[in-house]
């Protein structure tokens, strides 16, 4: 690849608050602020809870069965990766089809848009972060992506997004918690 598009793709990432520029260190990932998380997470809570309102009003359409196939992968990733650790990069990326999928429920192509851009922010500002690998962890996750998908076949669209909402909140003061705590 040339230095065109690298140098292109490094502004973009600086001009968006993802790279930090050292003279002497050259550009790293940029340690983001508990406030720019916490600014993230709500609007990626805007953005689905949003997505899942349009589709509730909605009636004529189901769920797509993928959702329920995302969990179901989810779950037994969650086990692979407590036991192997390269598999929960897997687990994250299927944690990612999850989210996007919600998103792709309210049938809107620039809110998609919209949650792409915003899921990059978020996922190179966790990507920092060594939080432990737990099966506590992984099975909450897996647990509440269940109960939403449970809700939205069983009609409870509501119940739904809030249940999505409150996963979203969680893992937002789950993370700003983790990136709180004082480094050793």
């Amino acid at each position: 690849m040339s230095r065109t598009p690298v140098r292109s793709a490094v502004g973009r990432l600086y001009e968006r608050g993802l790279l930090a520029y050292d003279p002497v260190a050259g550009f790293t990932v940029a340690i983001p602020s508990l406030s720019s998380i916490y600014e993230l997470f709500e609007l990626r809570l805007m953005l689905e809870s949003h997505a899942l309102r349009l589709f509730a009003e909605r009636t004529d359409r189901e769920p797509p069965v993928r959702l329920r196939e995302l969990v179901d992968e989810a779950d037994e990733l969650a086990r692979e990766s407590v036991e192997d650790h390269t598999r929960y990069i897997d687990f994250r990326e299927n944690d990612s089809r999850f989210h996007r999928a919600m998103v792709e429920l309210g049938g809107l192509p620039r809110l998609l848009e919209l949650h792409d851009d915003l899921h990059l922010s978020i996922h190179v500002t966790r990507t920092g972060m060594e939080a432990p690998i737990t099966a506590s962890r992984l099975n909450t996750a897996v647990a509440e992506h269940r109960a939403v998908v449970d809700a939205l076949e069983r009609g409870d669209r509501q119940a739904a997004r809030d249940l999505l909402e409150a996963h979203i909140l969680r893992v937002r003061d789950q993370t700003i918690a983790f990136l709180a705590r004082p480094r050793i």
